[in-house]
């Protein structure tokens, strides 16, 4: 079952929108049901990377100290990378800005966190892993 909104997902398109306008870049949806959000493409039109957004809703960039991800969205970041031989620049899109750094670059602890569950949800429980805003890359609106 898929919770993303029609605000998650413009909230997602602005942030690939920034990130590609800051490296001259352009991007295209991946499709609904796909694990990695965008392809991102150079001038030349060849694939650069993916690009997965993860939102941190009514927050603006240094309100927490760490961002988090899923391990499952890790693994599936990882997937693309030996499917397409191409890195995932993962990204946390907040209110006034995107936090972002490719995968392999990312260092952080894990533990099991989430939210309440959700009826038809299976991972709002789940292995989560943290990232210190500090060591990420930013790109303000």
């Amino acid at each position: 079952m898929k919770f993303e909104t029609a605000i998650h997902l413009k909230k997602q398109e602005r942030a690939a929108k920034h990130f590609c306008n800051k490296y001259d870049y352009s991007y295209a949806c991946s499709g609904e049901w796909s694990k990695i959000d965008y392809q991102i493409f150079g001038v030349d039109t060849n694939l650069v990377c993916g690009f997965e957004v993860k939102g941190c809703r009514n927050q603006k960039i240094g309100d927490k100290e760490k961002v988090l991800v899923s391990m499952r969205k890790i693994v599936d970041a990882q997937e693309y990378q030996v499917k397409n031989n191409k890195p995932v620049v993962m990204c946390w899109a907040f209110d006034d800005g995107i936090l972002f750094n490719r995968l392999n670059n990312l260092e952080g602890t894990f533990k099991l966190g989430g939210r309440n569950p959700r009826e038809g949800s299976t991972f709002d429980v789940e292995m989560l892993v943290y990232v210190e805003q500090k060591k990420l890359n930013k790109i303000l609106f």
